[in-house]
């Protein structure tokens, strides 16, 4: 049986979606039966950039906001990939670490690839960690680490990296991407919680984006590649959840 502490600090999408809002009593614990398989989710196809526009002030395209998941629950059925709860929590983060849609920083070089990852865990350090095609054979990385927690406020800037990746380090991370392909990956997985970590990677490639979000993912291709970014900062990771 799994447990739910359903009295976190931080009113998850997942908790919303059991428990249709958090309440405000003693704390206290739900007994569920394991559920959802961890990609049981819609395969949403890439979006041209075009198409992926954001509304003002948002920082993710709007089309998350209105695509269905793919994913069914007790408490609503098919909700769209991002909800506005979920939008306004990871942009929160990405507004502190002075992050603009990755659209945006990817419209100068559409057809070229671009990654962002951000890694929100509930009670540790935020990080963002970005890598850019700059051209055949070329690459640089850009990481923020926040002094907040995940599942709280976001802090401030704690720490920053920003460097081109050795040949070697892209040749790696195209083998990591080949054998990760997230082509039949599902935009969300359907597995849910509350504390935990969000794993959310943003890719452009080819002039498309797409999207993917897991909750504290053990196995699977968006934490393989969402780990082997992390690692490319060479900044101590732990915990890993």
């Amino acid at each position: 049986m799994l447990l739910v502490n359903v009295f976190s600090p931080v009113c998850s999408l997942g908790a919303l979606l059991l428990l249709a809002a958090c309440a405000e009593t003693e704390p206290d614990t739900v007994e569920l039966d394991p559920f959802f398989p961890e990609d049981a989710g819609a395969i949403i196809a890439p979006v041209p950039l075009a198409e992926a526009s954001e509304l003002d002030g948002q920082l993710f395209p709007s089309y998350l906001l209105t695509t269905q998941s793919g994913c069914s629950y007790p408490a609503i059925d098919n909700p769209t990939i991002l909800d506005e709860f979920s939008a306004e929590w990871y942009g929160s983060h990405l507004n502190a670490a002075g992050e603009p849609p990755l659209t945006e920083l990817a419209a100068g070089s559409p057809e070229r690839l671009h990654i962002r990852f951000i890694w929100l865990r509930t009670f540790d350090q935020p990080m963002i960690v970005r890598i850019h095609e700059d051209g055949p054979g070329q690459a640089s990385i850009e990481a923020k680490r926040l002094s907040g927690a995940g599942g709280y406020e976001p802090g401030e800037f704690l720490r920053t990296l920003e460097r081109e990746l050795s040949s070697a380090e892209w040749e790696d991370l195209m083998a990591v991407i080949a054998e990760n392909d997230l082509e039949n990956e599902a935009a969300v997985s359907c597995n849910i919680g509350n504390d935990g970590a969000q794993w959310i990677l943003e890719v452009v490639e080819n002039g498309d984006y797409s999207f993917y979000e897991r909750w504290t993912p053990e196995t699977g291709n968006v934490r393989n590649l969402g780990l082997h970014l992390l690692q490319l900062t060479g900044w101590n990771l732990e915990p890993i959840y």
